[in-house]
């Protein structure tokens, strides 16, 4: 079951790695590493066509994993569907958070 997350004003619906099985939308995404007390820190922002496609094979997972001692590692989604949103306001989004949130991995 989703949790919902305010991450840099939206609410983004997160879950664990593990679950993750997302239906291919057009999204924003961000990796989160959750610590035992619940507070969490951004390991990743990103934004796709296809958010399905893009977590189940990311090409920064080790990263993820390299900086998550826990391993209890979360993805939450914002979906920005194309029929509202262009490809341009997804990396908009992208851009903001990764700004405000400095992610270790997939440095731009």
């Amino acid at each position: 079951m989703a949790t919902q997350v305010n991450i840099g004003g939206k609410k983004f619906s997160c879950v664990t790695l593990s679950e993750s099985d997302f239906k291919d939308i057009a999204a924003v995404y961000v990796i989160l590493c959750v610590a035992q007390d619940r507070s969490w820190s951004v390991l990743d922002v990103g934004q796709t066509g296809e958010v399905g496609d893009r977590i189940d094979d990311h090409d920064r997972k080790e990263c993820w994993q390299r900086n998550c001692p826990n391993r209890n590692i979360w993805v939450c989604i914002y979906p920005m569907p194309s029929s509202q949103y262009s490809r341009q306001d997804r990396e908009k989004f992208e851009s903001y958070l990764r700004n405000q949130y400095q992610p270790q991995c997939g440095k731009r």
